[in-house]
């Protein structure tokens, strides 16, 4: 097994610059496709350590390059910073202070650590084997910003692998994980318009009941989630939003759904789309009345290249910076459109603990209530920063065994 070598310390100061950065983020929140300010906070950050970038890219996006004259292929790192539609109930002095609009993901985290890997290989560009790529990615959340940047030209040269990463509250701070299955879902959303016939509340005979027509789709799903799929195979159908009616005296004529689907597997995603299609398309028509669904795709499964896998379990295992690590984690439905790029080029995707129950950090990704302990940020920035030193290795692994890809 090859251990890790020496790395050229980071300078201390970096440390407090990452709270810095994280804090403005968090205080300052944009949902996807809206997040012209933090772009612009990130790209004067990099001028401040004078490293070339460029920003507009797929929306908001920047790209950033340290040695990107050096010789050989580049790797390339990504971090997303896009926020959610949520209220920040968290008693600190760097709660979100934009209503309705908060950090709850952790991207502020990632793009924090970002500017800090970017901010410390340009201070010492010497040590790197490789160029480097830096990846400011907006519009995670709704799985439309790496389609974008890939449409604008992000690889337009590829790099030879790609390296992400996201913080993880159920994992204590101080600890990492490895997939080497399929460990994230591919993602779809959808929306279902359902169009009955409107009555007085004391007529139902002369209506068609847009929300029990909703109701009973919603129970459908239900069974869909428990008789067609596979459980051994994960895989969902959730409801995140439903609207209809505008009084409580005049029966529903229109009901509005929306939701998502969530798989690992393509066999098992096709199962799903088809029932849902079926189900939505025949149910209705039961009670008299009509209904279309519209689906996107968010983001496919995402898998780790297994040569990047094993060259990082290599390097990580005894980080001094990790106090567990672990090569193989179970899978979970969540969604990232990082697969966009992974399916493009090899990549590799990290999970970095950041929970501390002793500090009442516990709470989950999405909820009103996420924070991070702020320690993680310095363990995902040491880890970085080993990957980012080690990558003419990591290119000669993959070059090793292309069998296995």
């Amino acid at each position: 097994m090859n251990r890790i070598s020496p790395s050229p310390s980071l300078n201390p100061n970096i440390f407090s610059l990452l709270r810095e950065w994280r804090r403005h983020l968090h205080r300052h929140p944009e949902l996807s496709q809206q997040e012209q300010k933090s772009a612009d906070y990130i790209s004067r950050i990099l001028s401040h350590y004078k490293i070339e970038h460029q920003t507009g890219i797929g929306g908001h996006g920047i790209v950033a390059w340290i040695n990107r004259q050096g010789l050989g292929p580049e790797i390339a790192f990504r971090a997303d910073f896009d926020a959610l539609p949520l209220n920040d109930h968290k008693k600190t002095a760097y709660a979100s202070t934009v209503p309705g609009v908060m950090h709850a993901c952790a991207h502020d985290g990632h793009t924090a650590v970002l500017l800090g890997l970017a901010a410390a290989l340009a201070e010492n560009p010497q040590a790197l084997s490789l160029p480097i790529r830096l990846i400011f990615q907006p519009a995670e959340e709704n799985g439309q910003g790496a389609l974008a940047m890939l449409k604008d030209g992000v690889f337009a040269t590829p790099p030879a692998a790609i390296f992400g990463f996201h913080f993880f509250p159920e994992m204590e701070v101080g600890s990492a994980r490895l997939h080497r299955r399929a460990f994230m879902a591919a993602t779809e959303h959808f929306t279902i318009k359902i169009k009955g016939l409107s009555a007085h509340a004391c007529m139902p005979e002369k209506s068609v009941d847009a929300i029990q027509v909703a109701a009973h789709l919603i129970l459908a799903f239900n069974h869909l989630a428990a008789k067609n799929i596979d459980p051994v195979d994960p895989a969902l159908i959730s409801i995140g939003t439903i609207s209809g009616g505008t009084a409580s005296n005049i029966i529903a004529d229109e009901v509005n759904l929306s939701g998502t689907i969530r798989s690992l597997s393509q066999e098992q995603h096709q199962r799903l789309h088809r029932a849902l299609q079926r189900t939505v398309r025949e149910l209705p028509k039961a009670f008299g009345a009509e209904a279309e669904i519209a689906i996107s795709e968010a983001a496919p499964a995402l898998t780790n290249d297994p040569r990047l896998c094993q060259r990082l379990t290599d390097l990580l295992s005894e980080h001094p910076a990790l106090s567990h690590f672990e090569d193989n984690g179970p899978p979970l439905l969540g969604g990232e459109d990082f697969a966009r790029f992974a399916e493009r080029v090899p990549g590799c995707y990290i999970f970095f603990g950041c929970g501390n129950p002793e500090r009442g950090i516990i709470h989950p990704l999405h909820s009103s209530l996420f924070d991070l302990d702020e320690r993680a940020l310095d363990t995902a920035l040491e880890t970085l920063y080993t990957i980012a030193l080690q990558g003419r290795e990591i290119v000669a692994a993959l070059a090793e065994d292309k069998s296995s890809a």
